[in-house]
């Protein structure tokens, strides 16, 4: 299983970029994207003695705002992360929406990360890179001004209606994309990450 890392960039730091491999301790920063990645892959494979299995999927974090962080990965899908971006940012001129974001749960890093998928993105790909402690906001363009999007938790909350868990929306499957995940998902839910709990009594 790949590890993920995320480079973000603060202009009033001493050190602009920083990046983070997701779910771990490990950072490392530099004055530019390139001196990042290469600093953090550096102290990666001084911990590990070599790549570990499956490699290292990297992501950058764009500062949106109000503790929101877009994040696209540095794949061969940039075009279609770019359109879903750019749907991301005419979504969240709607302040209803931006605050709504905005209180969902945060990552380890600080601020509720927005990642903006391409068609076929697995799920899978999406769980790997949540932290454990986070509302994940999983963003998929529909038309050009249109956009779905659902956040992936470790709990319910109550800041958006709960659709469910992973596993019982049959999206915990092997192979399940984000394109399924639109069909069974109504926009502007949470999705658990384990089954909800039955409720007792």
């Amino acid at each position: 299983m790949p590890r993920h890392a995320a480079y973000r960039c603060t202009l009033e730091a001493p050190t602009r970029w920083r990046g983070r491999v997701i779910g771990d301790e490990l950072v490392a920063g530099g004055a530019g994207l390139p001196q990042a990645r290469r600093a953090l892959r550096e102290r990666l494979l001084a911990r590990s003695g070599g790549w570990e299995p499956g490699g290292l999927v990297e992501h950058v974090e764009h500062d949106l705002g109000d503790g929101l962080w877009l994040r696209e990965a540095l794949d061969d899908r940039s075009l279609d992360r770019d359109h879903t971006s750019g749907v991301v940012l005419e979504a969240l001129g709607d302040h209803r929406l931006r605050a709504e974001l905005a209180g969902l749960p945060e990552d380890s890093a600080g601020g509720v990360v927005v990642v903006s998928c391409a068609p076929g993105d697995r799920v899978d790909w999406l769980v790997q890179q949540h932290d454990g402690r986070e509302a994940l906001v999983v963003c998929a363009a529909v038309t050009n001004h249109r956009l779905w999007w659902n956040a992936l938790a470790t709990a319910e909350s109550d800041a958006v209606p709960t659709a469910g868990g992973l596993a019982e929306l049959d999206l915990a499957e092997p192979g399940a994309t984000v394109d399924e995940w639109m069909a069974a998902v109504d926009c502007g839910r949470l999705v658990t990450r384990a089954p909800t709990a039955s409720p007792t009594g």
